[in-house]
C-alpha cells in the first residue's frame, strides 16, 4: 500500500500488510481499504463539484465584484475545491492499486505523491489566507473594504499554488521504485526523511497554530462586538448609512461564521494525525514503534482525507447564499432538462405527422449544404443546444 502522504509511512503501511493481523484489525483494514475509501472518494467528488459548479459561475462572479470584501474569500473556496478533488483522484489511483498494480510504475509514482504533497499544502494555507482575512475583516471593518478584494484573493490562492509546486520540486528526484515498490531511493533516504519533518512543520505545525490563535482572536472579539454593539457599528454613523451598514455587518458575521466552521473542521479532522505523524518523525527513531502505534498512525491518516471531502457539506450548513445559488443551479438544470424533452417531443409529433419529412430532407442535404432544409434543420438545433 502506498500512503499518499509521506514516503515514511509507506514504508510502515508496507510493512503493517506483511504482519499477520488479529481477526477485527484485518476486518477494519479491509473496510478502510477497499470500501472507505471508495466511499470517501465518490462522496467528496460529487461535493467538490457541485462547489466547483457554484464557485466559478459568472453570475456568482458578478455579485460577488458588486458586494466587495465580503466575498473576497471565494476564490479560495473554488481553489480548494479543485485542489481537494486532485487528491480524491489520487485516493482513487491508491483504490485502484488493491487490485490493480497502478502506483508502483516509475512515472506514476513520483508524479501521485508530489500531487499530494501540493494539495497537502494548498489546502493547509487557503485554510490559513481566508482566516487571516477574517480577522482583519472583524478587527478592521471599516477598512476592509480598502483591502480585501475579489482580484487580490485570486492572486493570493494562484500565489500559494505556485509556492506549493516549487516547494516540493525536489520531491521527484528522491522516489522511485525500489523492489517494485513506490518507496524513497535508498542513497537519498536521508535527505527524504528531513525534508518530512520540516514538512511537517510548514504543513501541520505553523498553520495549526496560526489557525488557533486568529480563531481564538476572531471569537473574543465577536463577543466584544455583541456586547458593545453600538460602539462598533455606529462610531461612524455620521459617515455611512446606518441600514446599509446592518446588512453589511449581518453579512461579514455570516461569513465569519462559515470560514469558523470550515477552519475548526479542518483543525478537529487533522489534528490526531497530525500529532501522532509529527511525534513519530521527532522521537520515533528514540523508541520502538509498536504496531499499536503504526495502526494508529495509519487510520488516523485515513480519517485525515475526510478534510478533503466535507467542505461543500459545511457550505450547504452555513452559507445561504451558497444553498440558494445551489437551488438555482438545480432548477436551471430542471429548465434544462424539461427543454430538451419539448424539443424531442416537438421533433417526434412532427416526424409522426410527415413520415417522409426526414429521409427527403437528408437528400436534399445530400443535394445541396445551403438547402433550406438544410438550414431549418442545424438552425433548430442550433436553438436546442442555446438553451441547453
Amino acid at each position: 500500500m502506498i500512503d499518499a502522504e509521506n514516503i515514511t509511512s509507506t514504508s510502515l503501511n508496507s510493512s503493517l500488510d506483511t504482519v499477520e493481523l488479529p481477526s477485527p484489525i484485518t476486518l477494519l483494514d479491509f473496510f478502510f481499504r477497499h470500501i472507505y475509501w471508495l466511499l470517501l472518494v465518490l462522496i467528496g467528488c460529487i461535493g467538490n463539484g457541485f462547489a466547483i459548479i457554484v464557485f466559478g459561475q459568472r453570475a456568482l462572479r458578478t455579485t460577488i465584484a458588486s458586494m466587495g470584501s465580503n466575498m473576497s474569500v471565494y476564490p479560495f473556496l473554488f481553489y480548494m475545491a479543485i485542489s481537494d478533488t486532485i487528491y480524491l483522484f489520487v485516493l482513487f489511483c491508491l483504490w485502484v492499486s488493491n487490485y490493480i498494480n497502478l502506483l508502483h510504475r516509475p512515472v506514476v509514482c513520483q508524479l501521485t505523491l508530489y500531487l499530494t504533497y501540493v494539495c497537502n499544502f494548498i489546502s493547509a494555507y487557503y485554510t490559513v489566507s481566508f482566516t487571516a482575512q477574517r480577522l482583519f475583516a472583524v478587527v478592521k471593518p471599516f477598512r476592509v473594504s480598502h483591502v480585501l478584494s475579489w482580484y487580490r484573493s485570486r492572486c493570493l490562492a494562484l500565489f500559494i499554488i505556485f509556492i506549493a509546486c516549487l516547494i516540493y520540486s525536489y520531491l521527484p528526484f528522491l522516489i522511485g521504485i525500489v523492489n517494485g515498490q513506490c518507496f524513497s531511493l535508498k542513497h537519498l533516504r536521508w535527505i527524504n526523511e528531513l525534508m518530512d519533518i520540516v514538512d511537517c512543520f510548514v504543513v501541520f505545525l505553523i498553520p495549526y497554530i496560526s489557525i488557533i490563535v486568529m480563531n481564538t482572536i476572531i471569537l473574543i472579539s465577536l463577543r466584544r462586538m455583541k456586547q458593545s454593539p453600538h460602539e462598533f457599528l455606529f462610531r461612524n454613523h455620521s459617515q455611512l448609512n446606518k441600514i446599509r451598514e446592518i446588512t453589511r455587518r449581518n453579512a461579514s458575521r455570516k461569513m465569519t461564521k462559515l470560514l469558523l466552521a470550515v477552519s475548526t473542521s479542518y483543525l478537529i479532522i487533522c489534528a490526531p494525525y497530525a500529532s501522532i505523524h509529527t511525534w513519530r518523525l521527532l522521537y520515533g527513531h528514540k523508541i520502538v514503534e509498536t504496531k499499536l502505534i503504526l495502526l494508529l498512525e495509519k487510520y488516523f491518516h485515513s480519517i485525515y482525507q475526510i478534510s478533503f471531502a466535507i467542505n461543500f457539506y459545511i457550505y450547504i450548513l452555513f452559507d445561504s447564499k451558497f444553498r440558494r445559488e445551489w437551488k438555482r443551479l438545480f432548477m436551471k438544470l430542471k429548465i434544462n432538462i424539461c427543454h430538451c424533452f419539448r424539443h424531442s417531443s416537438f421533433y417526434d409529433n412532427e416526424d409522426s405527422l410527415n413520415p417522409n419529412h426526414s429521409s427527403n430532407c437528408e437528400q436534399f442535404q445530400l443535394m445541396d449544404r445551403n438547402s433550406p432544409c438544410t438550414i431549418l434543420t442545424t438552425s433548430g438545433f442550433a436553438f436546442g443546444f442555446k438553451y441547453k
